[in-house]
């Protein structure tokens, strides 16, 4: 089966129907997929804040951006958590991984770029 991890960035009082920010989306068939909200996994839910960028490392753990910051849900964890420390409140519109180096770089609205070293 194939996954892509999708970011709503909208609220979820908008869509109360659909609510939900950051999803899982599993093909199960050529033409089927299973939808899976990972916005509340059990533990500590992600905000009703629009998510702005995903990016996944290959220790499977999920980093989405938001108008706030940058959440980490780990792999295996059931709770969304603050990555790192240093970045100011800010909204952050892009994240990219290098693999290679294991860094985090997150794109922020107005304050620079951050950098957080991945485990």
């Amino acid at each position: 089966s194939s996954h892509v991890w999708i970011s709503y960035s909208s609220y979820s009082a908008l869509t109360p129907q659909t609510p939900g920010h950051v999803f899982e989306v599993t093909r199960t068939a050529p033409s089927r997929a299973t939808w899976r909200s990972l916005d509340s996994p059990g533990g500590v839910p992600f905000p009703d804040f629009p998510a702005t960028d995903i990016a996944r490392d290959s220790n499977g753990d999920l980093y989405v951006s938001n108008d706030w910051g940058v959440l980490i849900l780990a792999n295996s964890s059931v709770s969304w958590v603050p990555a790192g420390t240093g970045l100011p409140m800010v909204e952050v519109a892009g994240l990219t991984i290098v693999p290679s180096a294991r860094v985090l770089y997150a794109a922020t609205h107005g304050r620079s770029a951050w950098k957080l070293r991945l485990p």
